[in-house]
């Protein structure tokens, strides 16, 4: 977060984020409806944001991975309408709205930190939605998983084309608007096609350009232009390619 800042910037930031907190996985660090009186800041661990709908499911429109603002709403609004929920355990720095609105306005360089983070939300917002709206369940599926594999990239949270996914089967099911054992066969046949394995909460993406191509998944919406050299689309996938993929056996079973 202090990448352009000079040192009175930076001096500034860390003492407004001195409110340092360990939180364990189930802690909610908003709550719908509630007063949100402080932004959350996550520095280790995920978490998400969450509503529970009126027949008690639960819907899951965006993920928060370390260095993420859990809850940028809450700087200008007193309720918000969603919760935030710690997928797992995780350190976030608490920081007070009004303490948080003194520091944007005495500092223009922290103030577009902050917003650019905001907006990158947004741009990701926009193409979860898409997903949901227009991606197949197959397709969508793999979208996040290329779409986590940059983000964790980006801060060093992933181990070349392998990362931690500390989040269950419903909880990723929640997220892509689809039924757990929907999520379970579309997992099962990314492995059968050989592009991805998840297992024991690590995901190894065996073929990315073909996970890649096959979701249609191009990595500017997350405006993270340093990384993304590295992941461009380099070969064309055909259409036969995937097919032939598509026809293999899947798996009976499937657990992370």
């Amino acid at each position: 977060m202090a990448e352009g800042l000079d040192q009175a910037d930076q001096e500034a930031l860390a003492e407004a984020c001195d409110n340092i907190r360990s939180v364990s996985a189930g802690t909610d660090l908003q709550r719908e409806g509630t007063p949100a009186c402080s932004l959350h800041i996550l520095l280790d661990g995920w978490a998400a944001r969450y509503k529970i709908m009126k027949d008690g499911s639960r819907f899951i429109p965006a993920v928060s991975v370390p260095g993420d603002l859990c809850d940028p709403d809450a700087l200008q609004f007193a309720k918000l309408n969603y919760s935030v929920r710690m997928l797992s355990a995780g350190t976030v720095i608490i920081l007070p709205r009004q303490q948080a609105r003194a520091l944007l306005a005495s500092h223009p360089a922290i103030a577009n930190v902050f917003w650019t983070l905001a907006f990158s939300e947004h741009s990701i917002q926009t193409e979860w939605s898409a997903s949901i709206g227009r991606r197949s369940a197959l397709h969508r599926t793999a979208h996040l998983l290329c779409e986590l594999l940059m983000r964790l990239t980006a801060i060093g949270k992933a181990d070349g084309h392998s990362y931690d996914l500390p989040v269950t089967q419903e909880q990723l099911a929640d997220a892509l608007g689809l039924t757990k054992v929907h999520v379970n066969r579309m997992v099962r046949s990314l492995s059968a096609m050989e592009f991805v394995t998840v297992q024991h909460r690590r995901v190894q993406i065996h073929d990315w350009l073909g996970l890649s191509a096959m979701c249609g998944f191009q990595p500017n919406y997350l405006r993270l232009e340093t990384i993304a050299k590295e992941f461009a689309l380099k070969l064309p996938i055909t259409g036969a390619h995937i097919r032939a993929r598509s026809a293999r056996d899947v798996p009976s079973s499937l657990s992370f």
